[in-house]
């Protein structure tokens, strides 16, 4: 056995204060002004336009009047799919546009937020659930960078210059750094906003942001600029030249998990989880259009026969106390794994008193 895994959902990202799912459309809309400095096509002024058109969206509305991220993506999947309109003005290459948009507003989005607030929490929780000389092993359904980052200050902390972390998908500017050059598993099962992948030739690259540039491994051998990567011209693969683009699996009911660096993070995820003999969740609230993750899930974990060897960190801010049967969440949990050792006062609370 390999001791503890570590997974995380979009829950862990807001204890950073990052939005979650339901906040990205509506973010998108109040900032569309600052995005579209990175937008010199005006993808991002479309797609608020089609919000307008089509869902009924407008200035000041609140969250619960947009439609799901999902959702809109799920849609935009199926016109792109069966080449079919909405109406005569949304065409099929203008939905491909207004996808783009949404991949350089959750961008722009995360990494504006993200760039504001704290993130300490997730180093703490690394130092105090990965004691050296053990090296992290996660899992995570996130996009954002803050585990990447705190992985890298870790290693940094541990031994300078520090070590990136094994993402496992054959990222090809750090395949030759050294095992010493590297540090913890990490493995995002839907991708990441930093790794850029060219569609012609398959080649992935790690690229970099303002807020993982510290690293001195990094430095030398990062590649284009993430924000040039969501513009209309993109950055050049270095093998054929044609636009690399990020490689994320969109938060759409028809997820595609074929990409063959996606596979690669698959298998080694559940390779990880069968040779775990401790499983802790932050913030993943098992939503049902994660079906593939919750098969990972449920099989990876079989072995584990004692569920409190599972521990479940969720949030409810009207009962921090509330019991596993009586929270939804915690419901899904138990029907999944049995009792396991559940808390619902956040990522914050756990650390300060269960950790």
């Amino acid at each position: 056995m390999s001791g503890t895994v570590l997974f995380l959902g979009a829950g862990a990202t807001k204890s950073v204060q990052g939005p979650m799912t339901d906040e990205i459309l509506p973010a998108i809309f109040a900032e569309k002004a600052r995005i579209a400095t990175s937008d010199p096509e005006g993808r991002v002024a479309q797609l608020v336009q089609f919000l307008q058109d089509e869902f009924h969206v407008s200035p000041g509305l609140p969250k619960e009047q947009y439609p799901g991220l999902p959702l809109l993506m799920s849609l935009l999947d199926m016109a792109l799919d069966r080449r079919e309109l909405f109406d005569a003005q949304w065409d099929v290459s203008v939905l491909a546009e207004l996808r783009v948009a949404i991949e350089l507003g959750i961008f722009d989005v995360l990494e504006e937020a993200l760039r504001k607030f704290p993130t300490n929490n997730h180093f703490s929780l690394l130092t105090k659930l990965f004691v050296a000389p053990s090296q992290p092993q996660i899992i995570t359904t996130n996009y954002d960078l803050v585990m990447d980052a705190a992985l890298m200050y870790m290693s940094k902390q541990q031994q300078d210059p520090g070590g990136l972390p094994n993402y496992h998908c054959g990222i090809a500017n750090i395949s030759a750094l050294g095992p010493q050059e590297k540090f913890g598993t990490l493995l995002k099962l839907h991708g990441s906003l930093n790794w850029l992948f060219c569609r012609t030739c398959q080649r992935l690259e790690l690229g970099a942001t303002d807020s993982t540039r510290y690293l001195s491994i990094l430095e030398k051998i990062a590649g284009p600029d993430l924000k040039s990567s969501f513009t209309a011209d993109g950055a050049p693969c270095g093998v054929c030249s044609r636009t690399l683009r990020p490689l994320l699996v969109a938060p759409s009911h028809l997820k595609d998990y074929r990409n063959p660096h996606i596979s690669q993070v698959w298998y080694e995820a559940q390779r990880v989880r069968r040779q775990a003999d401790r499983a802790i969740f932050i913030g993943y609230s098992l939503p049902d259009d994660d079906v593939e993750v919750i098969y990972l899930l449920k099989r990876g974990l079989a072995h584990i026969t004692d569920p409190k060897k599972i521990t479940v960190v969720g949030y409810c801010h009207e009962n921090p106390a509330i019991a596993l049967s009586d929270h939804s969440i915690g419901r899904r949990y138990r029907a999944l794994f049995g009792d396991v050792d559940w808390h619902a006062g956040g990522l914050d609370g756990w650390l300060s008193n269960s950790v």
